[in-house]
């Protein structure tokens, strides 16, 4: 098991809520994210210091 990081973010970039868990894969933390976004801005899932991905709207500065 791998360990994950999940960050739920507002609209406006903000850390809105993390999470931490064990996945077997980056297939299985990505899953989590997309039933953690909801009605949520978006979600970035990562493990240490690599974005494994990011469910919901694209990144905007």
């Amino acid at each position: 098991m791998n360990q994950y990081r999940l960050y739920v973010l507002s609209p406006e970039e903000h850390v809105a809520a993390t999470r931490e868990a064990q996945f077997p894969d980056d297939v299985s933390a990505l899953k989590e994210a997309v039933d953690l976004r909801a009605d949520q801005f978006a979600v970035e899932v990562w493990m240490g210091e690599r974005l494994v991905g990011r469910i919901g709207a694209e990144f905007r500065l």
